[in-house]
This record gives C-alpha cells, sequence and structure tokens, in this order.
C-alpha cells in the first residue's frame, strides 16, 4: 500500500472566516497533503473562502485506486488489504483504464464552523 495517510490541518471556520479550526483533508499521501495545503492558501489569500473548496490531488495510476477506495468508496486503510468489494474494484478500474499515467482528481475540503459560529442563539 502507498503511504496513505488521514489528515487534518488548521483552517479559517467557514461561517466568521477569523477562528481556525481543525479540518479533515482526507486520506492523501505526505506529498499530496503540502500541495493540497498550498492550493488552499491560496484560495485562502484571493479571499474566497467558501464552505467547501475544491482543490486538484495528483495521483499517479498506482496511488489511485487507493485514493479513489479510501476518500470516495470510504473503505479503511485496513480494508484495502483484502476487503475491497468486487464491484467497487471493477468500477474502479473502469476510472482508471481511461487514465494516463498520472491522474488528477478534484478533491473537496469542507470547511468546518468554530464553536462560537456552532453554537445556535435562541431568541425569544
Amino acid at each position: 500500500m502507498t503511504d496513505f495517510q488521514y489528515y487534518f490541518h488548521q483552517l479559517p471556520c467557514f461561517n466568521c472566516k477569523k477562528t481556525i479550526v481543525s479540518t479533515d483533508l482526507g486520506w492523501l499521501t505526505a506529498a499530496m497533503k503540502d500541495d493540497v495545503i498550498a492550493q488552499i492558501a491560496s484560495i485562502i489569500a484571493q479571499d474566497s473562502i467558501e464552505p467547501d473548496l475544491s482543490v486538484n490531488v495528483t495521483c499517479t495510476k498506482d496511488e489511485a485506486r487507493e485514493y479513489l477506495l479510501l476518500n470516495f468508496f470510504g473503505y479503511s486503510a485496513e480494508e484495502l488489504v483484502n476487503q475491497v468489494e468486487a464491484e467497487d474494484e471493477k468500477e474502479v478500474a473502469e476510472l482508471m483504464e481511461e487514465g494516463n499515467d498520472v491522474v488528477i482528481f478534484e478533491h473537496e475540503i469542507a470547511l468546518q464552523s468554530c464553536t462560537d459560529c456552532d453554537t445556535d442563539e435562541v431568541s425569544d
């Protein structure tokens, strides 16, 4: 298995855009994580903070299978070893046969809200 890990990163609250909160980036390799963080920094620098940020993740064909199974099919790292359903394996293979040696996926990052913005104020 490629060296995928589940990463989190400190990003602005999608509501107030000031408070920094832990946001999950998903299953990535260390190189993918660095690239994703650079893309997010560029988006934030342009003051384009939306609740969902879209970045590109570049994978080799070998990485792409695991990337898809981990991020889009919801498998755990342990399940990739021998518990992938044949139907999912087939769907991933079909997606991969169209690509080159390098595959680029659109990767969504859902920003979180901070505790101040997360509380619902009840008015009488």
